[in-house]
């Protein structure tokens, strides 16, 4: 490999700059004791305070003038059939709509491949249980102390803040880490609402919408779903097979 020459250095020290020297005059350089106003340039005093309130008075005389109040648009009202456009929607998403069942007998009407007392991993949300139909939290869905720890978990059950009739989606906030992972890693997961708790769409869902000590909240409006580059969907791929809303009555 080739060697850089090396750079030869003048011994000799180059004289200190002296700021008294004057430098040589030049295009737009005055000389030395001598200044160009802004009085000289424009013809009247420019000062700091002047120039900002000159600017905001061209800015409000080329204000356009104010016009009509902002009309709202008001938020669409529940349809004639709520339920029927709810149980719709939550199809389109893969979920079912259970809209025949009390709130002491629910378990019985959900079309699981098993009853839920014979799951043995089981997790409810505080007051959902029903210990009667075999719906209480026992095996990892009470013993789990890292969300890890749910991945046998069989069945969550959850209750809505409020349901969205106009996509089928309903608003939870998860008490805790361990619940939310408990929603995503269930092979089964239930979610309760009240029909009082019902909205039309998501104008009247954003301000409902609290996301409680946790900061988090979630819609959940089905199964697990993923798609493949042939458009073909898929699911239960990676979350809950399947997902029943229970419509209950307060």
């Amino acid at each position: 490999m080739a060697r850089s020459a090396r750079r030869t250095v003048d011994p000799k020290p180059r004289p200190a700059f002296d700021s008294s020297r004057e430098l040589p005059p030049g295009p737009g350089r005055p000389r030395r004791g001598t200044s160009v106003s802004a009085r000289e340039k424009t013809g009247r005093k420019v000062d700091g305070d002047d120039a900002r309130s000159e600017i905001l008075a061209r800015l409000e005389a080329a204000a356009p003038e104010p016009g009509e109040p902002f009309q709202r648009v008001p938020a669409p009202a529940m349809p004639d059939d709520p339920t029927s456009l709810l149980g719709a929607r939550l199809g389109q998403n893969g979920g079912v709509l259970v809209t025949n069942a009390s709130a002491t007998d629910w378990p019985t009407h959900l079309d699981l491949p098993a009853s839920p007392a014979a799951f043995a991993h089981v997790h409810c949300q505080a007051g959902t249980a029903l210990p009667e139909h075999g719906v209480a939290s026992r095996g990892v869905g009470l013993e789990a102390k890292a969300v890890h720890d749910l991945s046998p978990l069989d069945l969550c059950v959850l209750e809505a803040e409020f349901s969205v009739v106009e996509n089928g989606a309903s608003w939870h906030v998860p008490a805790s880490a361990l619940e939310r992972g408990a929603a995503l890693l269930a092979e089964h997961l239930v979610i309760l609402t009240r029909r009082s708790r019902l909205v039309a769409t998501l104008h009247q869902a954003y301000p409902r919408m609290t996301l409680g000590h946790t900061g988090f909240g979630w819609f959940l409006s089905g199964p697990s779903k993923t798609a493949d580059i042939e458009q073909a969907l898929v699911l239960g791929a990676h979350g809950p097979r399947t997902m029943h809303l229970v419509l209950l009555d307060d």
